[in-house]
């Protein structure tokens, strides 16, 4: 095998290594066992790299690289053993290395001896945990505290998924992803390559594949959902074979395996804007989608695309030769199309299936059974346990964790991957300030604190969770630096949540081990969410305190600047020097915003705490009249009382769309809402209501945000601290006529919206 230089521009703080579980020592993920000795050992240009065989030869070259790009000069290999200041590479072939992990190495450090021992991917690693030891710059040698490190990960499934069919990115971009991944020990690159919105990989026999599907008119701009914008700019882009065999070799010499994703039987828009006879409806426009969403447009379950989809996965299957893996997708399939089709009907009669549920089941158990005969084995979205799971596959859990844990029970692999907890595409800081994206939360800390073992599986069940991942969709991510800003830094603490034991895992240790990390992502330019300041927290005061607020850079070199009029700060605002106090006024607030800049001149989006002087408001009791199990809900009822009707669920959107076909909504009209939000933490908590007309919201009896006499549609906020657990809500909506529109949401200060309730209403 030929092993090509590696491209990494690795560049590393200095991490002051000694070996003892307590130390500084900055390695990310986390080793399983460190234990310390006594001496250092001296690197130099005049130490030697021992290199026996062929396989350990490749990783002095891969040594080299790393120092030629780092420190200008790189080391002699030989194959005669020598005494001392060396490099060894101890490449195994036995099984049963370091507990039988595959993965698994051994790095030694003693003042004659640095030794890197495991099977081949075991060293790889192990070369990434030394290369994390070694300081940014050093004046002709640095020493490295002797020790030893044993490490094995703890999933043999350790992903990053990368969505290239809503905004296609460019090859070099998606290297240089496999190269942060592979540095920080994942070994699955889950590779996004067909959607609504565009097909992405070149098919020899199916051209107008990427002739016609690779390209829209547009794209939706921002939200426009309702009325619908166009931005007006064309976007194309496909990967040609040559391409993917490109990429798929440069992962495998980085110990990646690319595992490619064709979307069946829905998100075929794309594909059937090419080839409109694998739909079921011949005489429909089908078109390749310029919006985001789930689409009616699916694959029709008859001979001919069958047929069609077996081709193309013959020449998927052959331009990844190393992944045992081929996903299909399976997910969120509206059924309307087979609904009204005679082809799909008959399909169902000939082959029993009482509904179309089962029709796609047997969607997915064909695929899976020719994909099975090619030696592949398949990988669905959760949906594919409808109707019955076909018997190889294997359960991507993203729903949360409930489809896997039913696909573990039942003795399928499963691989985590649940919407709260890794989806990267969710917001990570205040909405308000933060880079449009497509909604929700996932901070830092929750993905680092993910375990892709539910409590609810026993021991030998819990064998059957391969691992997990974090999935990146591109709806808002037209560059690779928004993927960069999405995906960094917190694919280094899932890089954690998926390596290191559970016991080891803290995340005030891992924050302060992530620091030294930021000057390396800086030297390989990613545009990484800069974190914020450290003491950029929500307060709520008691009487006579004042706000006490160290807002000291979170990395080394950097500047806080800061305002607390309510301005959005930049670098000509006030510098944070010493730490401040800040005097609430009683019953008050004080916003205090912030920015911080880099030494090289990034600046980070704006972070806010909210200062408050306020009453804590405590739990409302329980509802009397709630359901049974109901612990939250809301009635609304029209002014007239005429239609009423009970919601239960927190942040369950609901609107009121029933009045339109009873009453003429031009006349005036008052709806009421009356309930308990249950509250999940202390906190201080925003909200919101957006509307035309009059509106109101009280919680816990208090008048909190007022629009009264408003005559378009605009938003008013205001803030509240609320004890965890139930309060009282509600809120008035008045519609004077017209086309009336109101949503009321909620959030932690600073997190993404939750809905409560609203309508969008017309006669």
């Amino acid at each position: 095998m030929k092993y090509s230089l590696f491209a990494f521009a690795f560049c590393l703080v200095f991490a002051s290594m000694s070996f003892s579980q307590d130390t500084d020592m900055n390695i990310i993920p986390k080793p399983q066992s460190v234990t310390s000795a006594s001496g250092t050992f001296t690197l130099s240009n005049k130490t030697k790299i021992l290199a026996i065989s062929d396989a350990s030869r490749k990783f002095g070259v891969i040594l080299n690289a790393f120092l030629k790009r780092n420190y200008g000069f790189e080391l002699q290999t030989t194959s005669k053993p020598q005494g001392k200041n060396i490099i060894q590479f101890a490449v195994l072939e036995q099984e049963g290395f370091v507990g039988g992990a595959l993965d698994g190495y051994v790095l030694k450090v003693a003042p004659d001896l640095i030794q890197i021992s495991g099977r081949d991917r075991g060293v790889f690693y192990g070369l990434q945990s030394l290369f994390q030891l070694l300081p940014m710059t050093f004046d002709k040698e640095v020493k490295i505290s002797a020790g030893e490190i044993n490490d094995q990960p703890r999933f043999p499934y350790r992903g990053m998924h990368l969505d290239v069919g809503r905004h296609f990115m460019p090859v070099e971009f998606v290297k240089k992803y496999i190269d942060l991944m592979s540095q920080y020990k994942f070994n699955y690159f889950h590779w996004h390559l067909t959607e609504d919105q565009g097909w992405r990989i070149e098919i020899k026999k199916y051209p107008k594949l990427t002739e016609i599907g690779s390209k829209r008119p547009e794209t939706m701009k921002e939200k426009n959902f309702t009325p619908y914008v166009g931005d007006g700019v064309p976007h194309e882009g496909f990967y040609t074979q040559e391409q993917i065999r490109d990429v798929v070799a440069y992962a495998k010499a980085r110990y990646i395996t690319v595992i490619p994703e064709i979307e069946l039987p829905g998100h075929s828009s794309a594909a059937l804007a090419a080839y409109p006879e694998f739909g079921c409806k011949q005489d429909y426009k089908y078109k390749v989608q310029t919006t985001w969403g789930i689409f009616k447009e699916v694959y029709c379950p008859t001979e001919k695309t069958f047929g069609f989809l077996e081709d193309v996965l013959t020449e998927v299957i052959g331009l990844f030769p190393d992944s045992p893996y081929i996903h299909i997708g399976g997910d969120e399939v509206l059924k309307d199309m087979w609904k009204d089709s005679s082809e799909v009907k008959e399909l169902m009669t000939r082959e029993n299936l009482k509904d179309v549920t089962e029709v796609q089941s047997y969607f997915i158990r064909r695929m899976e059974k020719f994909i099975h005969s090619k030696g592949k084995t398949v990988i669905g979205w959760d949906e594919i346990l409808e109707g019955g799971l076909a018997p190889n596959a294997i359960v991507m859990s993203w729903r949360g964790i409930k489809g896997g844990i039913e696909a573990a029970k039942a003795h399928h692999d499963v691989i985590m991957t649940p919407t709260d907890s890794v989806y990267f595409d969710f917001g990570q800081g205040d909405p308000a300030y933060e880079p449009i994206n497509i909604g929700n939360y996932v901070s830092l800390e929750k993905v680092y604190n993910f375990d892709p073992v539910p409590k609810e599986l026993n021991a030998d069940e819990a064998k059957y969770i391969l691992g997990g991942q974090a999935n990146i969709w591109t709806e808002y991510m037209q560059t690779p630096e928004k993927v960069e800003y999405m995906a960094f830094p917190r694919m280094l603490a899932l890089s954690e949540a998926v390596w290191s034991k559970p016991d080891d895992k803290n995340f005030a240790d891992f924050s302060k081990r992530l620091v030294s990390r930021f000057a390396q992502l800086d030297k390989q330019n990613v545009n990484y969410r800069i974190p914020e300041p450290l003491d950029m927290t929500n307060k709520v005061l008691g009487e006579g305190e004042k706000a006490d607020l160290h807002l000291e850079p979170p990395i080394p070199g950097s500047r806080v600047f800061y305002t607390i009029d309510g301005s959005t700060p930049d670098e000509k605002s006030t510098p944070y020097t010493k730490p401040l106090q800040i005097d609430v006024p009683d019953n008050g607030r004080v916003d205090v915003k912030s920015v911080v800049m880099l030494s090289s001149g990034r600046k980070s989006s704006v972070y806010a705490a909210t200062l408050l002087r306020k009453t804590w408001h405590n739990p409302e009791p329980e509802p009397k009249d709630k359901r049974p199990g109901a612990t939250y809900g809301l009635a609304f009822t029209r002014a007239d009382g005429a239609i009423k009707s009970i919601v239960s669920g927190e942040s369950k959107v609901f609107g009121v769309q029933q009045f339109a076909r009873v009453y003429d909504l031009k006349q005036p009209f008052g709806v009421n809402f009356d309930g308990y939000i249950n509250i999940p933490a202390d906190g201080i908590y925003e909200f919101q209501v957006e509307s035309t007309w009059d509106a109101a919201i009280y919680v816990g009896g208090e008048k909190l945000v007022d629009s009264a006499g408003i005559k378009d549609r605009s938003i008013h906020a205001e803030v509240i601290p609320l004890k965890a657990g139930l309060h009282k809500i509600s809120f008035w909506y008045n519609s004077h006529g017209g086309e009336p529109f109101w949503r009321v949401r909620w959030a932690i200060k600073g997190q993404q919206w939750r809905n409560v309730g609203g309508g969008e209403l017309f006669h």
